[in-house]
Formats: structure tokens, sequence, C-alpha cells
């Protein structure tokens, strides 16, 4: 046999010899095209509730029209909150909603970053899922991080010329390091990012999300009963206790899906019975567990993030008296003389801590200060409330001498005048009271009334 020209994907034997029998055998390789996964956004939550602005917020920049009501348009929206605030369910609330309206023909992108978990996705790996979603072969995904960010820039950017603007979803992000890849190129795309930390890196819109209000975690507890049971009617029948029971779980929506759980588990079980349970402030992260959700596993996971510095200064607030603690309040608490600025903003930024009423005040949140105050061992809180009970006999003393002293006495040399004593006693004066309700042993007893200015 004379052999056949090679013409690509054919032999031509078009002027062979053959001598004898011949065999042919063909094989043809077709290539499938990678399937896409972009209509993978979970379903709506039922007992969604509120949030009335914060979806306003999120639909505004949205929008495919350039420009919204809030201003010119922005390429993304990091929603930022504490653990078990509900971030997720209202992303995925505001997707629905963006999707009803038709903005995001190209599909929905969603991918979980696990960014507070022990191996958090990276942006390489976030990249590989996403080209995958949008059908690239595996085989033709590059192996480093800028080459894949550029192919899905170009493949968004490509869809959105065939199909329409494309919104990725990015939830449980724990650092800009993790979603800066993730940012379209084009700006007709959108990426909405969830995050316990705040992420101003990103350039885009913020968004903090808090708890709700009393009358909205009442009306969450209710909607979860009823979309289990219709004919469950334990809050409305007992208004009085569902507000106690929404307040035990410090209106956060984490807490109050578990306790729904819990009463969806027994449905002879009132409400007030709960409520009895949860009010043991020692045991309320016990109780409020479902078997498949916890808010101190919500917790450990951004806990065990923390520098130790920021660890130990949550641990202190946990223990300090009153709603509020001040800047000296802080102080005292660590038994330093310098202000730990640098840590108390690291616990705003990782949303464990918020600013109070004034710019020195801080809060945490009541679930979270209960946590802090389990997490650390005995002798720690022993040895804080020693020094709490020693800045009020010492600075509590001299706001009262302020107040009394009289025209030709020793003057106060802290207080200037009876105003400045008076303003630190309207701020530390709740602190004070809580501090001589908790105090227990006896020196602490006699001890806080020594501290007790006249008026609180």
């Amino acid at each position: 046999m004379t052999s056949g020209q090679y013409e690509g994907d054919h032999l031509d034997f078009r002027d062979a010899a053959f001598h004898g029998p011949v065999f042919a055998k063909v094989e043809q390789y077709a290539r499938e095209p990678a399937r896409t996964a972009l209509a993978a956004l979970p379903a709506r939550v039922t007992a969604f509730t509120g949030r009335i602005e914060e979806l306003r917020c999120l639909l505004d920049v949205l929008t495919p029209s350039g420009v919204s009501d809030a201003g010119p348009a922005v390429a993304s929206v990091a929603v930022s909150g504490l653990g078990g605030v509900g971030k997720t369910t209202l992303a995925v609330t505001a997707v629905h909603e963006a999707c009803s309206k038709g903005w995001f023909p190209g599909g929905v992108l969603v991918i979980d970053l696990h960014g507070h978990e022990n191996d958090p996705t990276t942006a390489g790996q976030a990249l590989e899922t996403l080209l995958r979603a949008l059908g690239t072969p595996a085989d033709q995904i590059p192996v480093s991080l800028d080459e894949r960010g550029a192919l899905y820039r170009s493949e968004l950017a490509r869809r959105a010329g065939e199909d329409g603007a494309v919104l990725v979803l990015a939830d449980n992000a724990s650092s800009v390091q993790q979603v800066r890849p993730l940012l379209p190129g084009d700006t007709r795309h959108r990426l909405l990012v969830t995050s316990r930390e705040v992420l101003p890196q990103l350039g885009g819109r913020l968004l903090t999300l808090r708890a709700l209000t009393p009358q909205e975690a009442v009306v969450l507890l209710d909607r979860a009963l009823h979309a289990a049971d219709p004919s469950d009617a334990r809050i409305a029948q007992a208004p009085g206790p569902a507000a106690q029971l929404a307040s035990c779980c410090g209106y956060l929506p984490l807490a109050l899906q578990i306790a729904a759980a819990l009463l969806m588990m027994d449905g002879g079980k009132p409400v007030h019975e709960l409520v009895r349970e949860l009010s043991v402030t020692g045991r309320r992260l016990v109780h409020l567990d479902d078997g498949e959700r916890s808010v101190r596993a919500a917790f450990d996971l951004s806990y065990r993030r923390l520098p130790s510095e920021q660890a130990y200064l949550l641990r202190l607030l946990a223990l300090a008296p009153g709603p509020e603690a001040s800047t000296e309040m802080v102080m005292a608490l660590s038994g330093t003389d310098t202000e730990p600025t640098g840590a108390l903003e690291g616990l705003v930024r990782h949303r464990l801590l918020e600013r109070g009423k004034g710019r020195d005040q801080w809060r945490l949140h009541d679930l979270v200060r209960v946590y802090g105050a389990a997490v650390g061992p005995a002798d720690e809180a022993r040895e804080v409330r020693r020094r709490v009970l020693e800045f009020y006999i010492r600075v509590g003393g001299e706001a009262a001498g302020r107040l009394q002293w009289r025209s030709g006495g020793q003057k106060p040399i802290r207080f200037a005048d009876t105003a400045r004593a008076l303003t630190w006693l309207d701020r530390e004066c709740d602190g004070l009271l809580s501090f001589f309700e908790l105090a227990t042993d006896q020196v602490m007893v006699r001890g806080a009334q020594q501290a007790r200015p006249p008026g609180c």
C-alpha cells in the first residue's frame, strides 16, 4: 500500500495503490459544551421580615439604569454585620427581587467563600469555581491568579454581549483579598458581597446590618412558626412572652430562627417556658442551639480569628457593667493608662463591637456580651471586677466630692467644676448601678456602696 497524505482531520488515499484487503479504524472525539451554573440562587427565606431600608439600598446599587436614587452607579456592594444578623438572607432576598425585575438576564453566580472557617476559599479557587459555572472547561482554566482573573472578566464581558448582565453573589468573605479579583470589568455586571468584616477597599457601596427592631423580631418568630404550621398561634396568643423571647434573643435573626425551631420541635411548649430557660444568662447560648444551628458556634467563627489583644479586650468588655462602656472604663478594665484605640477599632471592623451614644462609648450586642463573659477564665473575671470596683471608688468618690465641695474646702483636682462631675455621673451611673446589683460578696458590696455617688 502506498501511504496516503494527511490532511488535518483525514487521510487522502485518492492516489494510493492497494494490494489486498484494506481495513480502516476511525476514532472521533467530540467535546460537549461545559455545563453552566448561572441559576444557582438559593430559595427565599420564608420568615424574612423588616429590612425595608436595607433592601432599598441594595436594589439602588443593583439597578442597571446606570444612576440610582442614591447616586452614581457602583459595581459592588458589601454587606457587613455580626455573625447571625441575617446578611445572607438579605442578600438572597435582594437578588431575587432584582431578578424578578429582569435586571440580570445573563444569570446569577453564587459562591460561598467560607471566610471564617478553618479552610477559607482563596481568590484563585473562587475564580476557578466561577469560571466552571460560566461554562469554561476545566482543562482551559489557567493556573495563575492573574490569568484566571483575566479570563473571568473576559467571559463575563462575552456573556454581557450575548445574554446580558450577570450578578455575582460572594457570600461569607473574610478579606478584601478574597473578593477583589471577583470584581467584574464590565460595568453592566454587579458584585454583591457579604462579610463579617468591613470592606471599604473594594471601592463600592457599604451597608452595615444590625439587629432587628423588637417589633420585627416578634413578626419573624410568628412567620417562622406559621411556615411550619399555619395553625400555630403561640406567638400571637402570648404577646408579652413573645416580646420577652425576642429580647432574650437580642433581636438577632439567627437566635430568633433557632428559638422558633425549638418551639416547632415541641408543639405543646408555651412561649413563656422557653423564655424562662433563656432567662438564665449563663445558659442562654447553650439553649440557643437547635442541633444544626448554634449562636455560640456562629460567634466562635469570629472570635477565633481575632488577634490576642482584641480577643482579650472583647472578654473585658463583656464584663463591663452597664449597657455601654466609656474608653475610660475600658482602660480601667484592662488595668492600663493607655487607650486601646487600635484594638477597639479592630473589634468594630469585625462587627463584634459598636460605638455607643458618644465617640468614646462602646457597646456589645447582648448575646456577644454573654458569649464574651463565658469564654474567659474565672480568675480573669474576678480580677476585672476588682479593677472596676477600684475605679468606681476612686473616680466616683471624686465626683461626689466635687458635688459636695464648698468654698473654702480643698478643691477636687479631677473635676474642674460641677458640670463635669455631673456629666461623668450621667455617663457612668447605669454602669455603677449594674455593678452594685452584681456585687455579691460582702467586700464587693461594701466597696460598691462606698463608690455609689449621690443621685445614682
